[in-house]
């Protein structure tokens, strides 16, 4: 193989490697376990971190959003928090229509993507309780 050759394979090698790593990167900050608790229709919004996040290197961001709609809107006091959880009760105080939540985390400049919630309707968490 031509020194040429060997330099090209390096280089391909390379990329590939650090396109893995980044892709790695972003799913083991991917927070986990994205859900709502409610009670007495105060709906807080609980997560998980991802496995690559250690003590307060993850900071997190919470969108929803009600089915149907396209738009996510961001809730802005939970926008770059260290918390595990995001109350969203005056986001979701139309009882009956449902809901989605979603958390994405930051660290070391590195995004993940979003972890969405399954449909939230907060009538239907409180009836489940009766």
């Amino acid at each position: 193989m031509t020194p040429k050759h060997c330099f090209l394979g390096f280089l391909i090698s390379f990329f590939l490697t650090g396109v893995v790593e980044t892709q790695s990167a972003h799913e083991s900050l991917k927070p986990q376990r994205v859900h709502f608790q409610s009670r007495n229709f105060h709906n807080i919004l609980h997560w998980q971190p991802g496995r690559a996040c250690t003590s307060n290197s993850c900071v997190y961001f919470v969108q929803y959003k009600i089915y149907g709609q396209r738009q996510w809107k961001n809730k802005e006091d939970c926008w770059g928090i260290l918390e595990f959880f995001c109350d969203l009760t005056n986001e979701t105080s139309e009882i009956q229509e449902p809901y989605y939540g979603r958390v994405r985390t930051t660290s070391a400049g590195i995004h993940s993507g979003w972890t969405m919630t399954q449909r939230f309707t907060p009538w239907w968490e409180r009836a489940k309780g009766i």
